[in-house]
């Protein structure tokens, strides 16, 4: 079952390029700011909780990458 997940997940993101996760997180880090600054307290700290998530994304896709 953890196999198949795993192979699942790989078969996601191998197209992803590495780097996309960073901007991602980036990105989620600005857009957060900007809710905050417009005065959506909710979706500032909603988007706010989305960088630690993309950047475990890319670590876990960089150290559990099957070699080739």
């Amino acid at each position: 079952m953890a196999k198949d997940v795993q192979k699942s997940y790989f078969n996601v993101t191998d197209g992803v390029p590495e780097e996309a996760w960073y901007w991602l997180a980036l990105g989620s880090i600005g857009l957060s700011a900007f809710f905050k600054l417009k005065g959506s307290d909710h979706w500032a700290l909603f988007v706010g909780q989305w960088p630690p998530t993309f950047l475990l994304l890319g670590l876990y896709h960089r150290i559990l990458k099957p070699s080739k």
